[in-house]
């Protein structure tokens, strides 16, 4: 099956109509063909009294319902109330357990029909084929139509809908053999051919039924919707880690619950990635409805600081491109102890311009969380660096570094940074 995205409603030239339009137009079009061809086959049924036919007609029910059912779930899912603020979704699963019942209660008619068979020789027999061997025909023809029509509009409902027409010739094909070996003066094929489309009524039904049953009780989606959302999660560079990913089905749409890290310290990057995240996974993956994502800061075991020298003995500067010594030093963030310390000279104290920037530049190519400062930067070259490599900047209001090294340490959350 092709892979798909599914975008929002466009208009795809000037005049034409929505792509939504026309898709739930395309949806009525495969109603009426399944409703029609369902009544034909009841119809067919009652010519000839075959069983095969009853089952076929039973089977193409399901189909029907579960048209109903789409229809229904699109309908109720836009109402909401005071009672209902999260919208009647679990209606169609309510609907489709509902059905799943008259479905298996049906297959169980068939099986006594296979096996109290009516004594009433089967009539009209030739007639009944060449009408089926027509039904092949717009079967055919339409599952080819809606799935290119699928194709252009990137409907996965569309294309699933295609794949079950194609996939219905199978039974057909079984009660025509069926009935052609009674034509023939096999009239056990008509039971044989019974049982074999009954299997599949079964299996419609309880599908049905399975499928309602999880939804109604919160279960969580299957393992590739899963493993298909993680993989898009973790496609992100700014996430280091995916803490937690849940996703249940109400009705035919998804809920999902996120929780990440990020590498990210600005609420702002981090939020944009959020959404970015958000908007990936209702693009990729079919009936998202809603996608919630937690995101917490990256888990560090430590902290790299840096303050600026006037002299080697620890004293603290006034300046900071202008600085001749710079003291580095890594703290764990656990307990506070205290893992390197080094001074070092400040390289570009003899650059006549643009020294500022290039100390910046020195410090975030070494990675430093946090810096000690007595030089405001605000509107100066080093403020952007600083913001680039997400370094935060804090007043140096101390005399030495070493009352800055043994000072216990804490991780600002403000407007621009976050702990």
């Amino acid at each position: 099956m092709e892979s798909f995205k599914i975008t929002t409603d466009t208009y795809e030239e000037k005049g034409s109509l929505p792509a939504a339009y026309k898709g739930k137009k395309l949806a009525a079009y495969s109603f009426i063909l399944n409703l029609s061809l369902t009544l034909a086959k009841y119809l067919l049924f009652l010519l000839t009294g075959s069983a095969s036919l009853l089952a076929e007609t039973v089977h193409s029910l399901a189909d029907v319902l579960g048209s109903l059912l789409v229809f229904g779930g699109i309908y109720l899912a836009g109402k909401k109330s005071t009672q209902f603020p999260l919208g009647l979704y679990k209606a169609e699963n309510l609907a489709a357990l509902l059905s799943a019942g008259l479905i298996l209660l049906s297959g169980y008619e068939i099986g006594r029909t296979i096996l109290y068979p009516a004594t009433v020789e089967l009539q009209n027999l030739d007639v009944t084929l060449a009408t089926l061997l027509f039904m092949t025909l717009p079967i055919f023809f339409f599952s080819r139509y809606e799935r290119q029509k699928a194709l252009e509009l990137n409907s996965p409902s569309l294309l699933a809908d295609a794949e079950n027409w194609r996939t219905d010739l199978a039974p057909l094909a079984i009660v025509i053999a069926g009935i052609a070996g009674t034509r023939f003066s096999y009239a056990y094929f008509d039971r044989i051919a019974a049982f074999a489309v009954l299997l599949l009524v079964v299996k419609a039904g309880y599908g049905i039924a399975r499928d309602a049953i999880k939804s109604l009780l919160d279960a969580s989606v299957d393992k590739a919707t899963l493993e298909k959302m993680s993989q898009i999660v973790k496609g992100f560079p700014e996430v280091t880690e995916l803490v937690s990913l849940t996703a249940r089905n109400s009705g035919r749409y998804i809920f999902a619950n996120i929780i990440v890290r990020l590498s990210l310290k600005k609420l702002k990057a981090a939020h944009e990635t959020i959404d970015r995240i958000e908007q990936e996974i209702r693009h990729l993956i079919p009936f998202v409805e809603k996608v919630s994502v937690h995101y917490e800061p990256e888990v560090r075991d430590y902290l790299r600081y840096a303050a600026m020298l006037a002299k080697s003995d620890g004293a603290i500067s006034d300046h900071f491109g202008a600085a001749p010594f710079v003291a580095l030093w890594e703290k764990k963030t656990a307990d506070g102890e205290v893992l390197s310390r080094e001074i070092l000279g400040n390289p570009f104290i003899a650059t006549e311009k643009g020294k500022g920037i290039k100390l910046a530049e020195f410090l975030a190519e070494r990675k430093i969380d946090i810096l000690y400062s007595r030089e405001i930067f605000s509107g100066k070259g080093p403020s952007y660096v600083f913001s680039d490599a997400e370094i935060e900047v804090r007043p140096a209001d101390a005399s030495t570094v070493d009352e800055l090294v043994n000072r216990k340490q804490t991780f600002h959350r403000d407007n621009d940074t976050c702990g």
